[in-house]
Order: C-alpha cells, then structure tokens, then sequence
C-alpha cells in the first residue's frame, strides 16, 4: 500500500536515510525552510515540529486501549490488535519517521482501528 499527499518520496523500502544535502521547500505553514534528502532514495525529511512516531508508539495505545476499554465491558481480542497491527506494518512508509508525520500516522491509525473495532473516531483519537 502506498501513502499519497505527504512529502516528496521514492519507493525505496528498507532504505537506511543518510542526509545529504538540503533544498529550500515550503513548509506545511507555508513557510520555505531547508529540507534535508536521503543521498540514497532522495526521500525530503520531515522537518516540522509533527515528527512520527514508531510502530512501538502505536501498540501501546492499542494495549491501553484494550485495557481501558475492557473495564467498559468492551472486549477488544488479540486477533483484531493483530489485525490491525498487520496492516499498520504492511503500509508503505507508516513506521518511517525520517519524512512521515504524525499527524498523518494518526488519521491512518484512526482509520484502520475503527475498520476492525466499532467505537467511535473520538474514542479511538482519545488514545492516540
């Protein structure tokens, strides 16, 4: 799966970013500031202050909210945190922190949560 609309990237998976040089690029503010590049995919990094998060950021909401939840009498299984936790790792890019922003994690995460548990998007946003 592939994510659109964020910074420049090339489809380089697995690519160990080394920063190389930096071009002027407008910021998500408007403002141009100097982006760095990865000398071996080309890939802008993120520069603003909405840096991503890791995988391991993600699966600790996932279990707080399993446990929270769980004392509502909402059972959540370890098939669907599988589930989700699959798909979060099998997007393109997700776990990249050098150019994914949070804020982006955090609608994809929103998204694939509420398709395998039924609670509401401000619930879900609550745990992240």
């Amino acid at each position: 799966m592939s994510l659109s609309g964020d910074l420049t990237r090339n489809d380089v998976p697995g690519c160990k970013h080394a920063s190389v040089g930096a071009d002027w690029l407008p910021m998500q503010n408007g403002i141009i500031k100097q982006h760095p590049y990865c000398g071996n995919c080309g890939t802008v990094k993120n520069v603003s202050s909405d840096k991503g998060k890791n995988i391991g950021y993600f699966v600790n909401c996932l279990s707080k909210m399993k446990k929270d939840l769980g004392k509502k009498r909402y059972k959540i299984s370890d098939a669907q945190i599988r589930l989700i936790l699959k798909e979060l790792t099998e997007m393109d890019g997700f776990s990249d922190t050098y150019w994914m922003t949070f804020s982006r994690q955090r609608e994809i995460f929103v998204s694939v949560v509420k398709k395998y548990i039924k609670i509401s998007r401000q619930t879900i946003e609550s745990f992240v």
